[in-house]
């Protein structure tokens, strides 16, 4: 593992533990949406728990050091969840999946090779 990658797992576990002891995450949960951060051997992975709600509504935005999950309905943002992580999104693989009730979005631990990294917002396709 290269140092960058255990530098970056680190910097994860304590944001982790600030994110777990945070008052405000538990009122976000019951007042917009449920939002989990869960992590494996090659991913970060994000689960959001959208009742009552269909994939077409959906939308997963990545920039930089944050990834927003909109519910909308006509174009109008209903409920907004924006999660801060402690690392770039701008040189990572993630897919969305949505699977009622659950939105799951996968962010993978290894940088993707030959990536230049732009600053700007990106909107992540979701599959069923």
């Amino acid at each position: 593992m290269h140092k960058n990658q255990k530098e970056e797992q680190s910097e994860l576990r304590q944001w982790l533990e600030l994110l777990c002891n945070d008052p405000y995450a538990s009122i976000l949960d019951e007042t917009i949406f449920h939002v989990d951060v869960l992590e494996t051997a090659e991913d970060y992975i994000v689960e959001a728990e959208l009742s009552h709600c269909q994939k077409e509504n959906i939308v997963v935005l990545c920039e930089n050091h944050s990834l927003t999950i909109q519910i909308q309905k006509n174009g109008v943002t209903e409920k907004q969840r924006n999660i801060l992580l402690p690392f770039s999104l701008l040189d990572k693989n993630i897919s969305a999946h949505f699977s009622p009730p659950i939105l799951e979005v996968r962010i993978s631990k290894v940088a993707l090779q030959n990536h230049s990294p732009q600053n700007h917002i990106t909107v992540i396709d979701i599959s069923e």
